[in-house]
């Protein structure tokens, strides 16, 4: 082998070897749309929590654990539980918060069903509360949706605040299908 040929397959080799390097785990910019199929690479600093439900009675702290189904009870144990979320439930999570949308761009109190300033105003007794809050690369972001309507996501005003309420039902979706949700005794009290 002369010189000159292995000098070409060893810049072939670099070549290769450094276009296999860039393959892996991608931090995305938040709000840019990433392949379904393509692995997110999860902040160190990444947890989340959210208030739902009617009134705002349930709630999961992924950092800590806390899962309750309802605080409207005399009887708040029954309805407590801490469940740890592995590493690819918190990467879904991740993903519906800062790839699926961009939670900092949204407001820090928001009401999803009704446009600032509209003069009919959309609203449901009982209303339900959603509270979403996320850190990530050192930034904390919370939402607050308090009193707000039921309704679902095509009755939100914007694209983007049927996007907000889609992510949440997908969080909830995924914290109700544990086991431990489950495995909790039917709400004491129906809200009608």
């Amino acid at each position: 082998m002369t010189i000159r040929r292995f000098s070409v397959l060893l810049a072939a080799l670099l070549v290769l070897l450094s276009v296999s390097s860039c393959v892996g785990p991608v931090q995305h910019k938040a709000g840019t749309p990433a392949p379904e199929n393509e692995e997110i690479e999860l902040p160190e600093d990444f947890s989340f929590s959210i208030v739902w439900n009617t009134y705002g009675i349930s709630s999961y702290d992924s950092a800590s654990g806390k899962l309750v189904k309802t605080k409207d009870t005399e009887h708040i144990g029954k309805y407590t539980k801490y469940v740890k979320m592995s590493e690819e439930e918190l990467k879904t999570v991740y993903r519906y918060l800062f790839v699926d949308i961009d939670l900092t761009a949204y407001p820090d109190v928001y009401d999803p069903f009704n446009a600032p300033g509209a003069e009919i105003i959309y609203t449901s007794e009982p209303n339900q509360t959603v509270i979403l809050s996320a850190t990530a690369n050192g930034v904390t972001k919370t939402v607050t949706c308090e009193e707000i309507a039921y309704g679902t996501p095509n009755n939100c005003f914007s694209e983007e605040a049927r996007q907000f309420m889609l992510t949440k039902e997908k969080i909830v979706s995924l914290i109700t299908s544990f086991p431990e949700w489950e495995a909790f005794p039917d709400y004491e009290v129906y809200y009608d």
